[in-house]
């Protein structure tokens, strides 16, 4: 009886309820701040700035428009040039002016539109005529641009065409007309080049906030009144 008593004993013991173990509370901003960062998230943080670095920043010397910084004079309506024309049996030149039309009279073959065109094209034009044409086989030809010079009109104390220097600027040009009349707007210069117009701050280029212009045959600078 005594054994069985003890044994029903220890079986309470063992079946009994377990002991409650104290937990923490959930508290997720600890969560928050201990856990790590996942794989994705750190590597869009280590690709991030790379991006960002490469995107290009505005500078403010660079307000030079590119199409004047290399294009080519253009040949026009009463430009004087000289053509040479090396094919068999000897080379040839002649002189022109081209006309109304924008045209100069090509031996053998007769007029051909060039204003518009640089010196360049026109010779690579008139060389491939001669060869579809089946005038000559091999040709080279020449054209002599006309004399460099630049206008500078409007409100200057002498407006008028002026030889192009090497390497001549923009600011250069303007001083070589004399100073501005008490008229002029420095603010508002226009420069004008193959059929293209853009307005410049001279004082801009005077305070090195953007780059000079360099100055090719053909150019015209415009110092208009100012509005006030």
């Amino acid at each position: 009886m005594g054994g069985t008593l003890v044994m029903l004993m220890l079986a309470g013991c063992i079946s009994g309820p377990k002991p409650v173990v104290g937990v923490a509370p959930y508290r997720p901003e600890l969560r928050r701040k201990t856990s790590l960062p996942s794989p994705r998230l750190a590597e869009h943080k280590q690709t991030a700035e790379p991006v960002e670095w490469n995107v290009p920043r505005a500078s403010t010397n660079q307000g030079v428009e590119p199409i004047f910084e290399q294009q080519e004079r253009v040949l026009r309506k009463g430009d004087r040039i000289q053509v040479t024309i090396y094919a068999p049996p000897e080379p040839f030149a002649c002189s022109h002016v081209v006309d109304e039309d924008g045209r100069i009279n090509i031996p053998l073959i007769g007029p051909m539109a060039v204003a518009g065109k640089s010196c360049g094209a026109a010779q690579r034009l008139i060389e491939k005529t001669y060869i579809d044409q089946q005038i000559y086989k091999n040709v080279t030809v020449i054209i002599v641009p006309p004399e460099g010079e630049y206008t500078v009109s409007g409100e200057v104390i002498r407006p008028m065409s002026y030889p192009l220097g090497r390497d001549q600027t923009l600011l250069q040009a303007v001083s070589k007309a004399g100073r501005l009349t008490e008229y002029a707007d420095p603010h508002r210069v226009f420069l004008m080049r193959n059929n293209e117009r853009v307005e410049i701050n001279v004082d801009d280029i005077r305070e090195g906030k953007r780059k000079d212009i360099v100055i090719i045959s053909g150019d015209v600078v415009e110092v208009p009144k100012s509005k006030w």
